[in-house]
């Protein structure tokens, strides 16, 4: 949805369903009075949706009966923060443009909405200033501004997914590292022991800690997964 708009955004016309997540009644009227501002200006066509509700919210992004092309979320929010909601975003509605916003200091908030695969982090001093141009830029599929640290839309996804691969690996001694990266021969724990010059006990113990940050039951099953997140 977000490439056709692009294509359009370059050329100066657009039209996308936008949405507006902040839990300040009278800062969520501001913005969407803003938005409303520049619909149908400039070759904009702007349908607007606002909420309060982070739960509501994020349904609506993935089950709304409409597509939504960009979303703008409050940092400070009440039950979940800007960037969880973010993230959930992400995880569901891989293409919806995110851009974050926030009255307090913005570097509090940047590298994990970065990491989350946002495309800009906005201070809410200046929304009047930057926000049609914020808008402009991630329709066209850019991050805002492009020096931000922030990605455009078509990478969001691969650091999203980056970034829940790095969550889903547990912190290893480098022992642990090190008793994982040996295990890979198919020695005997009597043999790994004599490598490693550690006990047969201690082999076992390993495995037994290892397993359990990787939520496994067999050694078999903690190789395989090793494997999987490419630790091996």
């Amino acid at each position: 949805m977000l490439d056709d708009m692009s294509e359009s955004a370059e050329n100066g016309h657009y039209s996308c369903r936008i949405g507006v997540l902040d839990n300040d009644r009278c800062a969520l009227d501001n913005i969407v009075a803003l938005l409303e501002h520049l619909n149908n200006r400039d070759g904009r066509r702007l349908d607007i949706w606002a909420s309060d509700n982070p739960a509501q919210a994020i349904q609506e992004c993935r089950f709304g009966s409409q597509h939504t092309d960009v979303i703008f979320v409050d940092m400070a929010l009440t039950g979940l923060t800007g960037v969880q909601v973010a993230t959930q975003i992400r995880r569901f509605a891989p293409t919806i443009a995110v851009i974050g916003m926030t009255s307090y200091e913005p570097r509090s908030y940047r590298r994990q909405l970065q990491q989350s695969g946002a495309q800009a982090l906005l201070d809410k001093s200046t929304l009047r200033r930057d926000l049609c141009e914020a808008l402009d830029s991630v329709v066209s599929g850019d991050a805002y501004p492009r020096d931000g640290g922030f990605v455009g839309t078509s990478q969001a996804p691969i650091v999203y997914m980056r970034r829940d691969r790095a969550a889903m690996i547990p912190k290893f001694t480098a022992t642990e590292q090190r008793f994982i990266s040996l295990s890979t021969s198919h020695d005997t724990a009597k043999q790994l022991a004599a490598q490693l010059s550690i006990s047969v006990d201690t082999v076992f113990s390993h495995r037994r800690n290892i397993k359990k940050k990787l939520h496994c039951d067999t050694w078999h099953e903690a190789l395989d997964k090793c494997r999987e997140l490419h630790i091996l």
